[in-house]
């Protein structure tokens, strides 16, 4: 299979909030991947918030889309995530992404449209073009329709950059600045996961896996 690196293609938020990543396996099973959101088919969310929500269509819609990309490049990334793991990263991408347009929103940050297609072009422009997108989409496990929404999240942890720590602070000092921020906009929000997806923790914003309790167990930071 192919694999590339995707370090000139776009600081995701997997870089700032450390995303973790388990070991790739054979994209068969990526197939695995409906199979575990249809078993949430009953529930319209796959997390609730106090102004938003994640609905398992759209995150159903991801996930058959970054399935679909590495099958048609033959790409899949190194270290790439699969089935519920795949799932359960892309759901806190959604959540974190929500969580950072609310800091965006709080401290008066405006998203330009035409910077957005700006920084579009110049990613196609490092990758080598249009007709490398494709497989630098799926090497980086993003959706091409939500290439976008990733690329306002960037432009959203710049901006507070400035708003957050000193001129002279570490790209650690940010990081750490900026996942307190999140987790603080998340404890506001009461972020609320559909429990065949596990808890939110609201102190590391991430998620343990599959809560075993089906809800009767609360995240202690709520």
């Amino acid at each position: 299979m192919q694999r590339r690196s995707n370090r000139e293609f776009v600081m995701s938020l997997e870089r700032i909030m450390k995303l973790r990543k388990t070991k790739a396996v054979q994209i068969g099973a990526l197939l695995i991947v409906g199979a575990i959101l249809a078993g949430c088919a009953n529930a319209s969310s796959a997390a609730n918030m106090k102004h938003g929500s994640v609905s398992i269509s759209n995150l159903q819609s991801t996930i058959n889309a970054i399935v679909a990309e590495r099958i048609e490049t033959n790409t899949m990334p190194e270290n790439g995530l699969t089935g519920e793991n795949l799932v359960r990263a892309q759901l806190r991408l959604k959540i974190i992404s929500f969580l950072l347009h609310r800091g965006a929103s709080e401290k008066g940050i405006v998203i330009n449209p035409a910077e957005v297609a700006a920084n579009r072009e110049k990613i196609i422009a490092q990758i080598g073009g249009e007709a490398a997108l494709p497989a630098a989409l799926a090497n980086a496990s993003i959706a091409a329709s939500d290439l976008d929404r990733y690329i306002e999240d960037i432009i959203i942890q710049d901006s507070l950059r400035a708003k957050l720590v000193a001129p002279t602070a570490s790209e650690q000092e940010f990081s750490t600045a900026l996942q307190n921020y999140v987790s603080e906009i998340g404890a506001r929000e009461n972020v609320k996961l559909n429990p065949r997806y596990g808890v939110w923790v609201t102190a590391t914003s991430d998620i343990n896996p599959v809560d075993a309790t089906n809800g009767a167990v609360a995240d202690p930071a709520n």
